[in-house]
């Protein structure tokens, strides 16, 4: 099966970002405040990257089987896991009887809450990334226990660089980011997407 449009879309802006924003390897390890300040940008562009992908990809999918429901009844696991995941935190207590009896309102409602949600989500780490894939309809059992934990390092990464000043922020070494995103960030990504585009 042939990679999301989207996916294609994240390769590229983190090639781009690789080719104009990270300076050139120093064998040394050693790098200038402007470098270093190129490298931090890196990685916290990266992230917002990764994060936009994660949430546009869940946010599509969603959209498109509710569209797909609507129109033409077709059945959706999609669907079927945002309301098992949304029943218990939508409450119709004060819906009219008319709506809270139609399985069209539950489905719009149930819908439109996992979309406020992930328009709420703020990072990648594991509860991020668990809270939008799981309510979609992937198992955990399907996401990597390492890859989860690669995220959360490079989460706690990014929080590191974007809240610390430069005067108490610890160096960071460009080879060890670069191979972190390319090899173990992505190939993991290439995957999910695949998963997520199986999706019915």
């Amino acid at each position: 099966m042939p990679k999301s449009k989207r996916l294609s879309q994240l390769e590229s802006r983190i090639t781009f970002l690789e080719r104009n924003i990270l300076p050139t390897a120093n064998p040394t390890g050693r790098y200038t405040k402007i470098e270093q300040d190129l490298i931090r940008s890196y990685v916290l562009l990266v992230h917002a990257e990764i994060e936009a992908y994660f949430e546009d990809i869940v946010r599509e999918k969603v959209r498109k089987a509710l569209i797909n429901w609507s129109t033409y009844r077709k059945r959706s696991s999609c669907l079927k896991a945002v309301l098992a995941y949304a029943g218990n935190e939508i409450s119709y207590e004060n819906t009219p009887k008319t709506d809270s009896n139609n399985i069209a309102f539950r489905v719009n409602r149930a819908v439109s809450h996992f979309v406020a949600l992930i328009q709420k989500n703020h990072g990648i780490k594991e509860n991020n990334i668990i809270s939008m894939l799981i309510p979609l309809g992937i198992e955990i059992n399907e996401i990597d226990p390492v890859w989860l934990s690669t995220m959360e390092g490079f989460g706690t990464a990014r929080g590191n660089i974007a809240h610390s000043s430069i005067r108490v922020a610890s160096l960071i070494d460009r080879n060890t980011e670069l191979h972190r995103i390319n090899a173990q960030i992505l190939p993991e990504i290439q995957r999910l997407d695949q998963l997520v585009s199986k999706l019915a």
